[in-house]
C-alpha cells in the first residue's frame, strides 16, 4: 500500500507543477481548471487511499 501512495503522491506533485507552469505561462482558463479538476480527483483518491491504511493499520 505504501508504494502506490508514494506513486500518487508523485503523481499529484507532478499535476501541482503542471498547474503552476500553466498559471505562469497564461494558458487558457479552460486548460488552467481541466489541470485543476484532475489534481483534486487524483487528492481525493489520496485521502481515500491513506483512510483506507489507516483503517487497516497498514
Amino acid at each position: 500500500m505504501t508504494t502506490e501512495i508514494g506513486k500518487q503522491r508523485a503523481l499529484i506533485a507532478r499535476l501541482h507543477h503542471d498547474l503552476y507552469q500553466a498559471k505562469i505561462h497564461g494558458e487558457s482558463l479552460a486548460k488552467i481548471e481541466k489541470l485543476r479538476r484532475k489534481m483534486v480527483a487524483e487528492e481525493k483518491k489520496l485521502n481515500r487511499m491513506l483512510f483506507a491504511a489507516s483503517q487497516k493499520g497498514d
